[in-house]
């Protein structure tokens, strides 16, 4: 059996490496890391040709409720610019189901935890964003963003990308106290944003290059001023990237049950959420040993780098 899964393993490495010797898509880098600037339009997860499996609701649930509220952050956002409320509203009024639902905390804190599901997973997305890239952060000011790529980050995907505020997403970047932090939360949020990954590119959170990435960051930086403990983070952070890369995750679920023989439930979320997993090479291996074995889930949707 070791032998098989080694084969396996071999010819899915083999598979991606020849998928990671094309040509660069527009506006990315092909030095690593691989960052998103605002050219590089979708870089969502492969497509599925064909479904053998359907994806368990365990992995892919219908909603899931987060322990972490906004309190009064998107009322901060909005307040200093970083978020356009009319802009906002105008950019969804064709849901007006969901402008009801986001009006309330536009305009005032909310405590409710928050819910996501599919139909809001992109709302919320776009909520977590500008926080990422707006609240001042030692990740921002001592990571990759302040240091190595501080002359190229108003050019990111997920800065000037960022088209809902009353100002660009470059000039807000790390300058707004909108969730303050103790130290040992800093120091907690910069060891939590190294570690997790997305399928859209090889960057983890702490360089927020893409919509994914910042919005990763707001996250995480709500939920360690919150009290949430790094466990509660990762599962949270998990919930987020399943249902913002759906097929992704379907596939990596189907990965660790049908290769590895493990349960979703019995993976720990800081493992899923690593480059092995979740960087889009890693998810590009997954894939390949997936078609390899000819094991295709379908999740129904991809990642989208633009609003």
């Amino acid at each position: 059996m070791r032998r098989i899964l080694a084969g396996g393993l071999i010819i899915g490495l083999l598979a991606v490496g020849l998928y990671y010797t094309a040509p660069p898509m527009p506006g990315s880098m092909t030095a690593a890391p691989l960052l998103n600037m605002v050219s590089a339009g979708s870089a969502g997860g492969l497509t599925a040709q064909a479904t053998t499996t359907a994806p368990d609701e365990g992995v892919l649930p219908g909603s899931a409720e987060l322990p972490v509220s906004f309190g009064d952050a998107v009322v901060r956002m909005v307040q200093a610019g970083a978020i356009d409320k009319d802009a906002f509203i105008r950019f969804y009024g064709g849901s007006t189901a969901l402008v009801k639902g986001y009006l309330k905390i536009l305009t005032a804190p909310s405590d409710e935890p928050i819910t996501i599901n599919d139909g809001n997973a992109a709302v919320l997305l776009n909520l977590f964003w500008p926080l990422g890239i707006a609240n001042i952060s030692s990740v921002l000011t001592n990571g990759p963003v302040g240091t190595r790529y501080r002359m190229q980050a108003a050019d990111f995907a997920s800065t000037g990308g960022w088209t809902l505020g009353k100002q660009a997403g470059g000039r807000l970047l790390n300058s707004l106290p909108i969730v303050p932090l103790t130290p040992q939360q800093e120091t907690m949020v910069m060891d939590i944003s190294q570690r997790i990954y997305r399928p859209c590119c090889d960057n983890p959170a702490a360089l927020p290059d893409c919509n994914h990435g910042a919005a990763m960051l707001g996250f995480i930086e709500l939920a360690a001023s919150q009290g949430l403990s790094e466990g509660q983070i990762y599962r949270s952070a998990l919930t987020l990237n399943t249902f913002w890369f759906r097929q992704n995750y379907a596939e990596i679920a189907a990965y660790f049950s049908k290769i590895q023989k493990r349960a979703w439930q019995d993976v720990d979320a800081r493992e899923i959420l690593g480059a092995a997993f979740s960087s889009r090479r890693g998810f590009g291996a997954i894939d390949a040993a997936l078609r390899v074995k000819g094991i295709l889930p379908k999740g129904n949707s991809d990642g989208n780098c633009r609003i």
